[in-house]
């Protein structure tokens, strides 16, 4: 892959999801130079995005216009052209939320593991437990954003053609870290999409060790590449030192 189909591929961990699981609300619109999403029964800014922009700015109202009322997010990819639009954000009331790196690894070397800890694919209800529970003491989900996790896991496992899944870590039967990953539609890509270790676990290569589990299944099915968007100060460093390369920079504004 070159650069430019690598970025493309850090982008699309955004919108390639299994065609069938996508609800009926959720339009997308994809062209080589816009891509955006929007859910008709969310007004999430994470529902409805702009991912890809490289239009004009004279079209910036066209595409906010689709969104109607709606409150949204523009991930605006950084370059020496993108202040422009970045201005013009901001002047329609669009705040800098957030930047995240597009960090990507090609997958030709065999990857190792770092931790003694026993780590294992979430496959029985258990396990679903599992994962959900170690995610929620680390993020703080509440009572009702627990049982919405368990329900969607659990639902996703027993989709037939799924592309993703979910790793547990556990210290014997204690679960102390967890990750989530998908595949592109088309195989070659491995989009890393969610991992934590509780905090008084942390500094013990346990977070390596489930990327580097991931790399691993991901090399033996043919994978090229492994992807993510990763937020400033969360996972970054640790993908750096586990050899992937920043190929973009990715600021979130957001309109409420």
């Amino acid at each position: 892959m070159d650069e430019e189909q690598i970025i493309r591929a850090i982008e699309a961990i955004q919108w390639d999801y299994e065609e069938a699981l996508v609800p009926e609300s959720i339009h997308y619109i994809q062209n080589d130079d816009l891509v955006m999403i929007k859910n008709n029964k969310s007004a999430s800014v994470y529902a409805n995005k702009v991912v890809r922009y490289h239009r004009s700015v004279q079209e910036v109202k066209d595409v906010i216009a689709y969104f109607g009322g709606s409150p949204l997010s523009w991930w605006v990819r950084s370059s020496s052209d993108s202040s422009e639009l970045e201005k013009h954000l901001l002047t329609l009331g669009f705040q800098h939320y957030d930047t995240y790196r597009g960090l990507a690894k090609k997958l030709t070397e065999e990857e190792a593991a770092i931790s003694d800890f026993t780590y294992r694919e979430v496959n029985t209800e258990e396990d679903v437990q599992a994962h959900v529970e170690v995610a929620a003491k680390i993020w703080g989900y509440d009572d009702e954003a627990i049982q919405a996790a368990v329900t969607e896991r659990a639902s996703y496992l027993q989709f037939p053609d799924r592309r993703g899944g979910f790793t547990i870590a556990l210290d014997n039967n204690k679960p102390i870290g967890y990750s989530n990953y998908r595949y592109s539609k088309d195989g070659k890509v491995l989009y890393l999409n969610g991992a934590g270790v509780l905090p008084e676990y942390r500094g013990k290569g346990i977070y390596r060790s489930l990327l580097a589990d991931r790399l691993i299944e991901a090399r033996k099915r043919g994978c090229e590449l492994a992807v993510m968007q990763a937020r400033i100060g969360t996972s970054e460093p640790i993908l750096r030192k586990s050899g992937f390369r920043e190929y973009a920079t990715y600021k979130q504004y957001v309109r409420e």
